[in-house]
């Protein structure tokens, strides 16, 4: 019997849409993903901690018994909260991409359209899996205002993975 699941009561993100285009020499991948309904990132964010959110992604030739590993690759972005703005900062590496007062809004602006081009050599007549796990998860111990300063990275939202086979 089938079971279905409200969207208010998931705790992990949603693929809404994935796309992948695959030439001879460059995988590009575009997501679009939804986020929980109910999270505890704006109280995460309040309290000095800093959120990654991360896409790992692999490209595997499929196999018999083993799929073979072509290529990997990562995809970062960091949230974080300045007290004294009052503003939640979106943030790839260094740069800069939105300050709002809303955190659940700027978790939906990185979220809305990703794309990831991968380098990637592929072959005619064979069939690839693209691999992607998205986490969400603290990426610093605490500020030293907060406490539990040493204990490691905590989940926010449960991570998500999913597959797509293609071939050129």
């Amino acid at each position: 019997m089938p079971c279905y699941v409200h969207a208010q009561d998931y705790d992990s993100f949603v693929l809404k849409y994935q796309s992948v285009r695959a030439a001879e020499n460059l995988v590009s991948l575009e997501l679009v993903l939804e986020q929980p309904k109910q999270h505890n990132i704006d109280a995460a964010l309040k309290n000095g901690a800093i959120l990654k959110l991360v896409f790992d992604i692999e490209v595997l030739e499929k196999k018999f018994f083993r799929n073979k590993l072509a290529t990997t690759a990562s995809l970062s972005y960091y949230l974080r909260y300045d007290p004294l703005t009052r503003q939640f900062t979106a943030m790839q590496e260094l740069k800069t991409i939105a300050r709002n007062a809303d955190a659940d809004f700027l978790l939906n602006l990185l979220l809305q359209h990703i794309k990831i081009e991968i380098p990637c050599k592929l072959e005619q007549n064979v069939t690839y899996l693209v691999h992607t796990k998205v986490d969400l998860l603290q990426s610093n111990a605490r500020s030293w205002l907060g406490t539990d300063m040493l204990i490691g990275p905590d989940k926010i939202i449960q991570p998500v993975e999913f597959e797509y086979e293609f071939g050129l």
